[in-house]
């Protein structure tokens, strides 16, 4: 089926024609260099996506003013000419593959600090510091504003000489332009403050002189409708500012809301529904004439067909989701829904610029690391067994059959999954769920041949024979030895597993992880009253920020007890004793259940059995130590690059 409605329906933005209605936004991918320059893996990483159908790419944040103006350090620049030529071949390798390329256009504002800057103060329309960056910006001279906006106009210039097809700029998430936008930020009492007008003028005065410098190309604005903090840009008078633009010149308007202060209406977690933005996109829609951008969750297509159809946005943004899989438009626009790889909303993207590393993907290992895992092939012939069939033991039969090998997969229970199962049941992980559809799916396209209710020992190895053994068999929930609990306390895994329905108890959960709050929010939810001990001074620790911070927010909203810094000393019969880590009182909690989430330890016994009777033994995910799934699909895609080498 080939989706031809909306989706696919050819599009127009000002000069430019778009083959189809499915834009990838800009997100910063930390893959320049740290001068600037655009790198290798950074070609490598947007072609992938091109090539994966996008009718066109916004390519994430270009400084127009470094370094006082970069929000990373490596954050790709456009504000000398130095940087056409790396520019060009990233912008030719989009273009390749009939995808139009957009360059979006950035001055941080207050929102960085000395570490990009080079140590530079930030600057900002009035000196009021970021709440996160903490770093207090000097307010800008009227001088100072008429270079930046220059620095703006030549920028596109540069972009243009590039051979992008248009710029975006961008005026929102509180970056400088967003700053000017905002009664929060700008404060300021000369003609650029004060009034709507005057804080939209410097962004008016930018859009005006691209146009009559370079009418052939395409602009774009990125822009707030919602700033989320008290005393910013609230809905009307975003629409106010979205009419001001189309009546300055802009081709189209790309909605969105929030600023670093506002945490997750910016960059929003799991727990958000799907297309929650799309509302101010809509009102837009009804106060102007040019195209409307809009996102924000999407995630499976025929949703974003919907959206397209009821006339509430003329493009549709998917950004961690082609992040997940850069395949997302063709597979949208020829049906195959299932084949694609579904974002789960968990940040990790994100977590991973924060850290001052690469784009990284729980759920797609190839994300940021395009130009050193092409595909795989040569390993026709050997035969692999993999053992496990979690989301290690199914990506990695996936990648060793794709890459020519035939492979037997043995699972012990009656489906494959694994941890996943389990790990969707609590609140906003449904889609846990929807990665266990797509491994299977990828498992029965790949024609592994499955083999359940298999439990696996070392005598099985003469039937199958193989040249690569895959140890995926997980790991096991630990239980902590504690005095009088005499086999009492059950597991994460057990009330999970069995979906049991507890209801009106008094349940206290050993562990405070991420698991254990989870579970915590599933029992609250059932009517329980939950109390979670933790030795940690916090809880949920190693999280991603944004979506520990609201996974912590409803604990507290659904009344769950939060004991940190204590250990459990001892049980005696319903009474469960705690102690303070450091100085202080012993208390006595009451409990009809009591469950451990503790995480997970690996066996090592299978491995020590047959470690010398197969030449290649590969021991990945929970199985070699327990972590999370984007270490074990990481692992898994990576078993057959490592047999390859080993040839």
């Amino acid at each position: 089926m080939i989706l031809q409605s909306a989706l696919g329906r050819e599009g127009k933005i000002g000069p430019m024609k778009t083959k189809n209605r499915i834009v990838m936004p800009a997100m910063a991918t930390g893959l320049g260099s740290i001068n600037g320059e655009v790198t290798q893996p950074m070609v490598n990483y947007y072609q992938e996506r091109a090539a994966g159908g996008a009718g066109m790419i916004i390519v994430e944040i270009a400084c127009v003013d470094s370094p006082q103006g970069r929000g990373s350090l490596t954050q790709i620049c456009v504000d000398h000419p130095r940087y056409v030529f790396g520019l060009n071949q990233l912008c030719e390798a989009i273009q390749s593959y009939g995808c139009k390329a957009m360059l979006q256009l950035h001055h941080a504002g207050r929102q960085t600090g000395p570490i990009a800057t080079d140590g530079l103060q930030p600057v900002a329309p009035s000196p009021i510091a970021c709440k996160l960056m903490r770093a207090m910006p000097r307010e800008l001279t009227l001088d100072e504003i008429d270079a930046i906006k220059k620095k703006f106009v030549s920028a596109a210039y540069f972009a243009s000489q590039a051979g992008f097809d248009g710029v975006e700029l961008h005026a929102a998430h509180g970056y400088l332009l967003s700053q000017f936008l905002s009664p929060y930020t700008n404060q300021r009492q000369d003609q650029y403050g004060g009034s709507t007008e005057n804080r939209a003028r410097l962004l008016l005065e930018i859009i005006t002189a691209i146009k009559r410098k370079l009418p052939r190309l395409a602009l774009g604005v990125r822009l707030n409708m919602n700033d989320f903090v008290p005393g910013g840009i609230e809905l009307q008078e975003g629409l106010e500012v979205a009419a001001l633009i189309e009546a300055g010149g802009a081709d189209i308007i790309n909605v969105t809301c929030g600023t670093y202060e506002s945490g997750q209406t910016n960059i929003e977690p799991a727990s958000y529904t799907e297309g929650w933005r799309i509302k101010m996109a809509a009102a837009v829609k009804t106060r102007v004439k040019i195209p409307v951008l809009g996102g924000g969750v999407i995630r499976h297509p025929e949703f974003a067909e919907t959206l397209l159809q009821e006339g509430k946005v003329d493009f549709v943004w998917v950004g961690r989701g082609m992040i997940a899989d850069p395949q997302w438009a063709n597979k949208a626009l020829s049906g195959s829904f299932d084949r694609i790889r579904p974002c789960l909303s968990c940040n990790t993207c994100i977590a991973s610029s924060f850290r001052g590393v690469p784009v990284h993907c729980t759920v797609n290992p190839y994300a940021g690391r395009e130009w050193r895992m092409d595909p795989v092939n040569g390993l026709d012939g050997k035969r692999a067994l993999v053992v496990g069939g979690g989301p290690a033991g199914m990506q990695a039969a996936v990648s060793l059959s794709r890459a020519g090998a035939a492979v037997d997969l043995l699972e012990q229970k009656d489906s494959l999954g694994g941890l996943l199962t389990i790990a969707s049941v609590p609140p906003h992980k449904h889609r846990l769920a929807e990665l266990v559809e797509y491994l299977q799916t990828e498992v029965d396209n790949a024609e592994v041949n499955v083999h359940l209710n298999t439990k696996f020992n070392p005598s099985l190895l003469a039937d199958y024979n193989p040249d690569l053994l895959v140890l995926a068999f997980g790991a096991q929930p630990v239980i902590p030895t504690i005095p009088g609990a005499d086999n009492k306390i059950v597991s994460l895994d057990e009330i999970l597993s069995a979906n049991r329905k507890i209801k009106e108890q008094k349940v206290i959960i050993i562990g405070g992880g991420s698991s254990g709050c989870e579970l915590a929010e599933h029992l609250a939810d059932d009517g329980n009253t939950v109390t979670i001990v933790e030795q940690a001074p916090q809880l949920a620790l190693g999280l991603e920020t944004m979506t520990r911070l609201g996974l912590l927010a409803r604990l507290k909203n659904k009344g769950i007890i939060m004991k940190t810094a204590v250990a459990v000393k001892e049980m005696n019969g319903q009474e469960i004793t705690i102690s303070p880590i450091a100085d202080g009182q012993e208390e006595k909690l009451q409990a009809d259940l009591v469950v451990a989430a503790c995480g997970y330890a690996p066996n090592p016994e299978l491995y020590e059995a047959v470690k010398d009777q197969v030449e290649q033994i590969y021991v990945i995910g929970d199985a070699a130590t327990a972590r999370g799934v984007e270490e074990a699909l990481a692992e898994a895609a990576a078993t057959a690059y490592r047999l390859k080498s080993s040839i």
